[in-house]
């Protein structure tokens, strides 16, 4: 398992993408497969052998889990933008 944490991370895109992805992502796929799975066609020789190893090698985590842990992280203070 990687020593690293693998740790969730937020991308900003407009509120009509996220409804055009919702539609066709079905209920089944966390968003990690939904979107890999996408550009699977995409993805260098490379990349694909690092995911099959982080699938063999690395157990997953349930959202109920990673909810629970990230409610347990100390809330992080953003940065203020310049006026």
């Amino acid at each position: 398992m990687s020593t690293v944490e693998d740790r969730l991370t937020s991308i900003p895109v407009h509120a009509t993408t996220v409804k055009l992805l919702q539609q066709l992502k079905t209920g089944a796929q966390n968003w990690d497969d939904f979107l890999l799975s996408a550009f699977e066609d995409l993805l260098p020789p490379e990349t694909i052998a690092e995911l099959e190893r982080r699938e063999r090698e690395e157990s997953g985590k349930t959202f109920a889990v990673v909810e629970r842990d990230h409610s347990r992280r100390a809330p992080r203070s953003r940065a203020r933008r310049a006026p």
